[in-house]
């Protein structure tokens, strides 16, 4: 009867372990001196589950300094949940399921660097083909704090380029309340095919360019649920990037989301091709391109065009002078979009900018204001902001005919164009090629579609599906390039200057803000 019992609890705990192993996943640690898999070194077998192979990334962006470095390559091939921790450099996590295979990365304290290639790159699992719905997961590990720092890699004989750190070639979901922080040399985290679903975590994402980016034109979808998600362009001369972007549309349902475009492109905080919606969280985006936020949005946003770009303390109050909302810009921008319940349908506000402030913050965001001495209270309407809507510079910067960025001394003047044949300087010249990594919206800034194509021809080439949704995306025009398919302007939010900002669902738009007289 003793060894019957015996064996009987010999079998609860190992059934007792086989059950932990599968809450805990496969453990996948990384370290200089190696990597084991549930404590045994790593298998170099293909055959195998998860297992290594290596990789030397010689494309043109690589430093010729990083040209032999060799990356070791942790392959998961099968479904599962995979806890992985540790730290290592030149190490890259690549996930090559199946098509009806679900994988899980729990992130559980690691830090992972891989400087040529993205650190974590999804190029197949479970593809669901819903928006918010995924395959592949980032779980981060409740507790945990995660860094991923990752480069980019060249165009495959597919011709598909790996742009972000975390870049997946299928839906991608992230869950947890651990956090993240991403450090890119290009894109941050970015889904090249299908979805991005963010339902839980605290993120501070920092690129080159766009720190999220869900790219495939018109049916990506990138949604915010919940969570704290910091995305910032990083401040290098001549860079680029919205501070969040999507090829489809953006929908932010919680939590809370700032998001900055590089402060001296013309760029947008939030960039959709098909519409960006906010159905709630604290949302705030700042750029230097208008692009619109969706009406239909079911939490109130207020839109501010500065007549002069700004990074000071920007503190919004109701009409008791009681503040609702103040964030302190870390760089000048000249658009600023934010949202937060506290917003109330016809309430008249007030904007200020510096003053003295007294509460919590993080990353600029002020989570409790307990005190606020009023800095210079603003007023909008009555003219046009100095910067052009299509990204031109206001003429006390270098003249309305200058590109932003531009300086004075190198003025761009129009007539250059009118004295060189284009068809012979393109002779031979593959325009794909040509304009890899470009931003053909960027190139076309201030031209119109009606300067390079008759009328008749918009006409053929537009459907009238076209049209309507050129309409839903916030009524840009035919007109001007800039940030995105077509002009995008705001009109004037008042026919004179005044400090009252009355906010409806029907007027979010405030142009000229400046200081008041």
């Amino acid at each position: 009867m003793k060894r019957l019992c015996l064996v009987l609890l010999t079998l609860c705990a190992l059934m007792g372990a086989m059950a932990l192993a599968e809450d805990n996943g496969t453990a996948i640690v990384i370290s200089e001196a190696g990597i084991t898999v549930n404590g045994a070194e790593i298998p170099e077998d293909d055959a195998a589950p998860v297992y290594l192979s290596r990789v030397t990334e010689t494309h043109a962006d690589v430093p010729e300094a990083l040209q032999d470095v060799v990356n070791r390559v942790v392959n998961i091939t099968a479904a599962g949940s995979y806890r992985i921790s540790g730290e290592a450099t030149d190490v890259q996590i690549v996930v090559r399921a199946g098509g009806a295979d679900s994988v899980r990365l729990i992130l559980d304290g690691v830090d992972l660097t891989c400087r040529t290639a993205p650190a974590i790159l999804g190029l197949s699992a479970m593809e669901p083909g819903t928006p918010g719905e995924y395959g592949l997961t980032i779980e981060l590990a409740d507790g945990s704090e995660n860094r991923i720092t990752g480069s980019h890699a060249a165009k495959n004989a597919d011709g598909v380029k790996y742009d972000g750190a975390i870049d997946a070639m299928v839906s991608l979901g992230f869950e947890g309340s651990g956090s993240l922080t991403v450090d890119a040399d290009n894109e941050g985290i970015e889904v090249q095919r299908g979805y991005m679903t963010i339902n839980g975590g605290v993120f501070h994402v920092y690129a080159c360019d766009d720190p999220l980016n869900v790219s495939e034109d018109g049916v990506g979808v990138l949604t915010v649920n919940d969570g704290y998600l910091f995305s910032s362009v990083k401040n290098i001369a001549g860079g680029e990037g919205d501070g969040i972007d999507s090829n489809g549309s953006i929908v932010f349902n919680g939590g809370t989301a700032i998001n900055l475009a590089h402060p001296s492109s013309a760029d947008s905080g939030i960039d959709s091709d098909m519409g960006s919606t906010i159905n709630g969280g604290v949302i705030i985006g700042a750029g230097n391109m208008y692009d619109p936020i969706d009406s239909a949005s079911q939490q109130l946003f207020m839109m501010l065009e500065f007549a002069q770009k700004t990074e000071d303390l920007l503190v919004v109050t109701d009409a008791d002078g009681v503040p609702v909302f103040a964030y302190d810009f870390p760089y000048d921008y000249t658009y600023i979009a934010f949202s937060t319940p506290a917003l109330t349908e016809g309430e008249t506000y007030h904007v200020y900018l510096g003053g003295e402030i007294e509460g919590e913050e993080q990353d600029g965001l002020y989570t409790t204001i307990t005190a606020y001495t009023p800095g210079t209270l603003m007023q909008h309407g009555g003219g046009t902001a100095s910067a052009s809507r299509t990204g031109m510079m206001p003429p006390e910067q270098g003249g309305a005919d200058r590109p932003m960025d531009m300086p004075p001394d190198k003025g761009f003047d129009p007539q250059v164009l009118s004295a060189i044949d284009l068809n012979e300087l393109l002779a031979g010249v593959d325009l794909n090629e040509l304009l890899e990594g470009k931003d053909l919206n960027g190139l076309l800034t201030g031209f119109s579609l009606t300067d390079l194509l008759p009328q008749e021809q918009i006409d053929a080439l537009l459907s009238a599906e076209d049209r309507a949704a050129i309409e839903r995306m916030g009524g840009r025009s035919m007109g001007g390039f800039g940030g995105g398919m077509g002009g995008r302007s705001m009109e004037s939010s008042a026919e004179t200057s005044t400090p009252d900002f009355v906010l409806t669902s029907n007027h979010t738009g405030f142009t000229n803000v400046s200081a008041g007289e």
